[in-house]
């Protein structure tokens, strides 16, 4: 009888041992099933924040190219870098019409030279205007500099432009300098502090530059 109870409890013994080893032979194998999804898991929570600040960057670039005026003419290939450089081809001639040009409308130094530049090539990112600077250059009745109407001349031609009018229609074509906003397309004088219509941006050189409210939300 005893013996049959000490077999019972050896027993009982070997199936307690036999169920915990299976537990944490169970557990065991659970680890290794979970820890892989978990991996996986975390890769795709990985990827997919890669990919959404992927969409972040181009979202910039996209929101900037479906504007109609600041990168409203860019393709998709274009970087931030050289958004504001003009990319079409100038022959000698006509860079030296735009150096006469933009001294004859402003030489006070670099900086007054570089808005005039700045604000032509405002123009060419603007559906307003033609994305061709020449164009905008010489377009009628806009910058007298180039076609005087009412004494029928062409005053540039005379002009010699200095060193820094040069260096700042340079640096706007070729390198992207600007020194005011992409929503300013326009400017008088100096002897305008104010033009009916226009919001005043500020003087630089001896002009003050006009902008529209329109221009500023679609230009921005």
């Amino acid at each position: 009888m005893n013996l049959k109870k000490k077999h019972r409890y050896q027993m009982r013994t070997y199936a307690i041992i036999a169920a915990i080893g299976c537990l944490v032979c169970f557990q065991s194998l659970n680890a290794q099933t979970l820890s892989p999804f978990s991996m996986e898991e975390g890769t795709k929570k990985n990827i997919a924040f890669s990919l959404m600040g992927t969409e972040t960057v181009k979202g910039v670039v996209k929101k900037d190219t479906e504007n109609k005026g600041s990168a409203g003419r860019t393709s998709g290939s274009e970087t931030m870098e050289n958004l504001k450089m003009y990319t079409k081809t100038l022959t000698e001639e006509e860079k030296n019409i735009l150096y006469k040009v933009v001294s004859m409308e402003c030489d006070t130094g670099y900086e007054g030279s570089l808005a005039v530049i700045s604000c032509m090539m405002n123009r060419t990112r603007s559906d307003k205007y033609s994305d061709d600077l020449m164009d905008v250059v010489t377009e009628d009745s806009q910058f007298t500099a180039y076609y005087d109407k009412e004494t029928g001349t062409y005053p540039y031609l005379d002009r010699e432009p200095s060193e820094e009018c040069i260096a700042a229609v340079d640096d706007a074509l070729y390198k992207g300098k600007r020194n005011i906003p992409s929503y300013i397309l326009y400017f008088r004088s100096s002897d305008y502090d104010s033009l009916s219509g226009y919001e005043t941006y500020g003087q630089i050189g001896d002009n003050t530059y006009f902008y529209l409210t329109e221009d500023r939300y679609e230009m921005q």
